[in-house]
């Protein structure tokens, strides 16, 4: 894989993206409601389709968002159904959706995913998100 490591920086509009081919990690923090949400999720995409060359046993996946628009709702579908084909594989998916409490529209969204998916998903409730 030509980068094992990939980050995009955390903005108002974006989140901070981390993804690391040796850790089979991917890390998504802050809130999502890009101007281009499908421009922007298209790097991850990439990097994404190259991990699944050869993904890790256990891919852990780590959702900290506190916003989500309609726009990247589909970005997001795409990318967990990508990991869903790993995991069909028989490589493990865990995905920790972090939503703080009270956060009831984040923590309903989250299992909205989980109900398309066959990933792991692990709901954890925190004070903080970032």
């Amino acid at each position: 894989m030509s980068n094992k490591r990939f980050h995009i920086d955390r903005t108002e509009t974006s989140p901070q993206i981390d993804l690391d081919l040796d850790q089979g990690l991917l890390e998504f923090i802050g809130r999502s409601l890009p101007h281009n949400s499908e421009q922007f999720y298209a790097r991850v995409y990439r990097w994404i389709e190259e991990y699944l060359e050869a993904p890790r046993e256990q891919t852990t996946v780590h959702m900290r968002l506190d916003y989500l628009d309609t726009s990247s709702s589909k970005p997001l579908y795409n990318i967990f159904s990508k990991l869903n084909a790993v995991n069909e594989r028989g490589q493990q998916v865990q995905v920790n959706w972090h939503y703080e409490t009270g956060d009831e529209e984040m923590a309903e969204t989250g299992k909205d995913y989980e109900s398309l998916f066959r990933l792991d998903f692990k709901f954890v409730e925190v004070a903080e998100l970032f």
